[in-house]
């Protein structure tokens, strides 16, 4: 056996130059036959040999992301400039100091200027200018803006999306919660497109349309940093918090969700005593919404004064009180001839409850003062000592 095995190799030996050569042959044909069958079967199924990637300088991959080009793209045709023409000088860096919290500085959002003299219009032009933003709620050419813009101004001027100029009337003008609505002879009808921001999430994405620094149509993106916000100084508004990059030329302008849809308005930005890039702060549009409605009607905004203010209860403060959470409303002030007197609210008090519903926080009490036309019949519980009390007006 083991004779056998090498002749068998000895003769495979002699012959190799022959063997190897028709062996090659023989494998070179298989694989181009393999090869053509397979580029057949690939081309009857419809497909074929994959080509090399090309590069091309004129196209876009189609995987490019829209970012928020279409959201915007809703939007955008209602939102407009203002321009506040012949307003004096106000003070846009007051502080405002929160009894427990830090001293913040509420920047109002409209930006003043000197435009260039116009040989047209020396009068109009030698005016200073103050520029806001604002957008339309109405097809019928109902525009709400911030009220700081327009509160002093002589002329207010719209510039609307196809750069058409317009001058507007003032319809009426809500100082508590600084909402303007103006009115424009549109060239031609413009919905805008609403959503709701109690449907806002902590972290969801969100959008602001203005003319910062007279800049039109800028847009800037950022996400909700909070809710419900309400502030000491502002006894019947509450905010929307965001970290948008918000200056001067922003207020009054629209804020909107991730898909388009108007869900505030832009108004200050609160920038802390270091001299911190700030927080966005925007009115909610059902509430932009119910004030422009009243403002349409009667032209004005009638409600009780409140006489008092009043802020969310710090832990600290709830924790002295004797009670287990910080909910409800803290009393900071009271003053005379308002609801709070006839209430006999104390400062101190911890509102919990308002004509029969409960008082969360803050923003709560804020709500139901912003619906109430009159003190007559009003009611409210305390915390106060300890104790539970329910205090009303005849």
């Amino acid at each position: 056996m083991k004779r056998q095995v090498q002749q068998v190799s000895d003769r495979h030996s002699l012959a190799s130059p022959t063997l190897w050569r028709r062996l090659r042959t023989a494998a070179r044909r298989r694989i181009g036959l393999a090869l053509l069958a397979t580029a057949v079967g690939l081309a009857a199924c419809g497909g074929g040999l994959p080509r090399a990637p090309q590069a091309s300088s004129t196209e876009h991959p189609s995987f490019a992301p829209d970012g928020f080009a279409t959201a915007v793209s809703r939007s955008l045709p209602v939102a407009v400039g203002v321009y506040g023409v012949g307003q004096r000088e106000v003070d846009d860096n007051d502080l405002l100091s929160k009894s427990s919290g830090p001293t913040v500085t509420p920047v109002r959002l409209s930006g003043a200027r000197k435009p260039r003299p116009a040989p047209t219009s020396p009068d109009l032009e030698a005016e200073q200018a103050t520029i806001g933003a604002g957008f339309i709620i109405d097809p019928e050419g109902l525009i709400v803006t911030a009220g700081h813009v327009v509160s002093e101004s002589e002329v207010i001027l719209v510039q609307l999306y196809d750069q058409q100029v317009l001058r507007a009337e003032l319809v009426g003008l809500d100082p508590d919660t600084d909402i303007a609505l103006l009115r424009v002879a549109l060239p031609r009808p413009l919905t805008p497109l609403f959503g709701q921001s109690v449907a806002l999430r902590l972290g969801d994405w969100v959008l602001a349309l203005g003319h910062p620094y007279g800049l039109d149509r800028s847009v800037t993106s950022g996400i909700v940093s909070g809710m419900n916000r309400h502030f000491v100084q502002d006894r019947e508004v509450l905010f929307i918090q965001t970290d948008l990059a918000l200056n001067p030329g922003n207020s009054g302008g629209a804020l909107l969700d991730a898909s388009g849809a108007i869900v505030g308005m832009n108004l200050r930005l609160v920038v802390g005593g270091l001299g911190s890039p700030g927080l966005g702060l925007a009115i909610p549009i059902e509430i932009v919404r119910q004030i422009a409605e009243e403002l349409r009607s009667t032209g004005r905004i009638v409600r009780p004064p409140v006489g008092a203010r009043f802020e969310d209860v710090a832990a600290p403060v709830a924790h002295r009180a004797g009670r287990a959470y910080a909910s409800g409303a803290l009393v900071t002030e009271v003053s005379r001839g308002g609801l709070a007197e006839a209430l006999r609210l104390q400062v101190g008090d911890i509102v919990v409850g308002m004509n029969g519903e409960p008082i969360g926080e803050s923003a709560d009490l804020v709500r139901m003062l912003l619906d109430l036309r009159t003190a007559q019949g009003t009611s409210m519980t305390v915390y106060r000592g300890g104790r539970y009390k329910r205090l009303w007006v005849d």
